[in-house]
């Protein structure tokens, strides 16, 4: 019997890995394995009734915080109005928060850490080389994608892979400036992260990486010793602005330029033109506030945003909506600002924990990591969104698997 455990054991690790594969390569393929990641976890945890599971959620702050989040999502459902079907949907978001505590238990094996960087690296250089060859408009018919040369995004939408992208080039710069002495590493490294970063910028129309690339790599300079961070930091933003002279007709120029167009088109009170991707965000924006401000401290409950807009809509004959494409406004418009308070504890407990990590580069790689979440949740829903939602979830448990309590009442000051 304990030999059959083991090997459940191991298989659901390589399951986790194999989870950071598929994430940024397809919808269908994070859910079959989500699936059997479950089914295994079931089996591998029926001797010890979940033991393992409950020891994480008493030793890290991490879970225990997603799991505060998870139980906010829960209560919720007490005094919803909706649906059940978006309900489930809602309380599937506060699942992935407990899903965080679930595989940190497999995490504890630090083998299978540089497993899941390789294999969510291979994964992204694959985007990252048919991503270019779609760019130069060279990428061979035979192979379905769903972006064009002018928005080169390949398997995922446009935010989403620009998202994983950003991080991707964070990581790997991280990874180059503790390659030490081993120059090749370095160099192999340092190629990938300027390619990553050249690639959100200028080939991929997804602001939401645009901005979450800038929050990270002014963190990684700032974080590094500062004669060698101005040399680098001149250095890629030389070879940045040389690339943007070369090809005026890029991405981000392009993406700028209509966003301050539509901004300025927008008009508070007035329906936002449905081609206007920032006129629809500012509406959904202001006609939010006014939800949370009829229900500020426990929110409209379980998947009650929908129903809430709905209603507010039908006086104004705005565009109606189930997402404000800002994670705060949504955690605090279903669960008020208790819910809200929940979402940024959790989010400080995972900088917190980050400094207690055991190197340098562990620190900077996780605290970078809560930066992406943290700005992307400002101008979309990456906790909502499938792809984004569990790859925030595995990376959680991946980064934050070895943080404990370690400072008892003070840990949050």
């Amino acid at each position: 019997m304990k030999i059959s455990l083991r090997k459940l054991d191991v298989i659901n690790k390589w399951l986790l890995v194999l989870m950071g594969f598929v994430i940024p390569l397809s919808t269908a393929a994070t859910s079959v394995v989500m699936g059997l990641v479950l089914l295994f976890w079931l089996l591998d945890n029926i001797s010890d009734r979940f033991r393992r599971w409950v020891s994480v959620l008493k030793t890290n702050p991490v879970a225990f915080m997603g799991l505060v989040v998870f139980f906010i999502h829960v209560t919720g459902i007490l005094y919803t109005d909706a649906g059940k079907e978006k309900i489930v949907e809602s309380l599937m978001d506060g699942v992935k928060f407990l899903f965080i505590a679930l595989a940190m238990m497999y995490f504890k094996d630090k083998q299978y850490h540089s497993r899941l960087l390789f294999a969510f690296s291979l994964a992204m250089g694959i985007t990252l080389v048919l991503s270019c060859l779609l760019w130069m408009d060279r990428l061979p018919g035979f192979i379905p994608v769903k972006g064009n040369p002018l928005d080169s995004y390949v398997f995922l939408n446009h935010i989403a892979q620009n998202l994983f992208m950003a991080y991707m080039a964070f990581l790997a710069a991280v990874r180059a400036r503790d390659a030490g002495s081993k120059y090749g590493q370095r160099i192999l490294w340092a190629g990938f992260s300027l390619l990553a970063l050249v690639n959100v910028f200028f080939m991929v129309g997804g602001m939401t990486g645009h901005l979450v690339a800038g929050v990270l790599f002014l963190y990684f300079f700032l974080s590094w010793d500062r004669n060698k961070s101005l040399i680098a930091a001149g250095s890629v933003l030389l070879i940045l602005v040389g690339f943007a002279w070369m090809n005026p007709s890029n991405s981000i120029f392009l993406r700028s330029q209509r966003m301050i167009e539509e901004i300025k088109a927008w008009e508070y009170g007035k329906k936002a033109s449905s081609q206007s991707s920032s006129g629809l965000r500012l509406e959904f924006y202001t006609n939010t506030v006014k939800i949370i401000k009829e229900n500020p401290v426990w929110g409209t409950g379980t998947g009650g945003f929908e129903n809430a807009y709905k209603q507010l809509m039908e006086k104004t004959g705005m565009n109606p909506s189930d997402n404000p494409h800002n994670e705060y406004l949504m955690t605090t418009a279903q669960f008020g600002f208790a819910g809200l308070a929940a979402l940024l504890g959790f989010f400080l407990a995972q900088w917190r924990s980050a400094g207690f990590l055991g190197s340098p580069g562990q620190t900077v790689a996780a605290r970078g990591f809560v930066l992406a979440i943290v700005f992307a949740a400002m101008v979309s829903s990456p906790l909502q969104d499938n792809a984004e939602g569990w790859f925030f979830a595995l990376m959680s448990a991946h980064l934050f698997a070895g943080s404990v309590f370690t400072r008892g009442p003070d840990f949050f000051l």
